[in-house]
């Protein structure tokens, strides 16, 4: 029985990470019995928003200094004796972790944003490029570097790559309704690579033809973005409303008729698929690896140009204003989602772990 280490950070959190992190390491733990253990970086509370397995053991590390970081996952290491080490934090400091363990554990890498996510501040943008700085330099200390699509290989043209998608976690479903309801839905937390800005300014476009359609975005808020101020000012309040993420994301998908997206940084993009599974057609901008990948544009959903604010207003008013087109784009998008299998894609990482032995 293998021993896994993972490391990773903000695993409390309510985003796309956590979720397909506890799906994986349950289903690690059920279907092939392997022990894991997880070392969580920036742990704020002791509560989880998603269930992860009780024989999972979880290690709480939290300092802004890189010495005392070292220290404590040198130590956790030496606690769990890891048959592999995942490391799945994309920050910083988990762009050092190789200089900083310095031991002979298989290593893999698993990356889960795109190269170059959008971030909000200067402090952030120089962050990340130190942090892929680090990541090409040290590439083959890894023995694989785990990316989630195949368009990602030419951003970082490394040798030991490997793609795995994640995921869908769940049997796709039959609809609540065939697209019927009155309802678009946005999900995702609010960041800036989302771009909740622009598809607030999309949806006051597209009511002025259907002003008895309302948007719905789910997600961990942000007050240093005033989205509900936003909304307020334009006084879209009746038409755009605000709902914290929920677990059960059959509440949010059985009742909408589409999902939208407006993210400029995504790697894949896990809401894409799961509201597909729901046979629900997606719009989004063409402007990221993870929609270009899922999306099949006029078949599954729409892609628009990115920033391209009137062809995406256009394409929603489309949808809107053809139910039967609604449907059938909705029944492609489940047929579509057959590459993303749960049981075929751990399959894949159970072979990936068994070739470090």
């Amino acid at each position: 029985m293998k021993q896994l280490l993972y490391i990773t950070t903000n695993l409390q959190g309510s985003g796309g990470v956590a979720r397909i992190l506890s799906v994986k390491l349950n289903y690690l733990i059920e279907k092939y019995h392997y022990k894991i253990a997880v070392i969580n970086s920036n742990q704020d509370n002791d509560d989880f928003f998603f269930d992860f397995d009780s024989r999972i053991i979880f290690y709480a590390v939290k300092s802004k200094s890189i010495s005392t970081y070292k220290t404590q996952i040198r130590s956790c290491i030496k606690k769990v004796n890891p048959d592999i080490i995942i490391n799945c934090d994309n920050g910083l400091k988990g762009s050092l972790i190789p200089y900083l363990i310095k031991n002979k554990i298989p290593l893999i890498y698993e990356r889960h944003c795109s190269r170059n996510i959008s971030v909000a501040t200067i402090l952030e943008k120089v962050k990340m490029i130190i942090s892929n700085l680090f990541l090409r330099i040290n590439s083959d200390s890894y023995n694989y570097f785990v990316i989630l699509n195949e368009e990602e290989k030419n951003d970082w043209n490394i040798k030991n790559i490997k793609v795995l998608p994640n995921p869908l976690w769940f049997s796709p479903q039959k609809p609540g309704n065939v697209g019927n309801t009155k309802i678009a839905v946005a999900v995702g937390r609010h960041s800036c690579e989302k771009r909740y800005d622009k598809l607030i300014n999309i949806w006051q476009l597209v009511i002025k033809q259907h002003p008895d359609w309302i948007l719905k975005i789910y997600g961990a808020k942000d007050e240093n973005l005033s989205l509900e101020k936003i909304v307020l000012d334009k006084k879209l309040e009746s038409n755009i409303k605000f709902y914290n993420p929920v677990k059960d994301i059959s509440k949010i998908f059985s009742e909408a008729s589409m999902l939208l997206s407006t993210s400029e940084s995504e790697s894949f993009g896990l809401v894409l698929i799961e509201a597909m599974a729901f046979g629900k057609p997606v719009v989004a901008f063409d402007g990221t690896s993870g929609t270009k990948t899922i999306i099949e544009n006029g078949k599954n959903g729409f892609l628009v140009k990115e920033n391209d604010i009137d062809a995406f207003v256009e394409k929603v008013n489309l949808l809107i204003g053809d139910v039967k087109l609604r449907g059938l784009m909705g029944e492609n998008a489940k047929k579509g989602i057959e590459t993303y299998d749960l049981n075929k894609i751990m399959k894949r990482w159970d072979t990936l772990f068994k070739s470090l032995n």
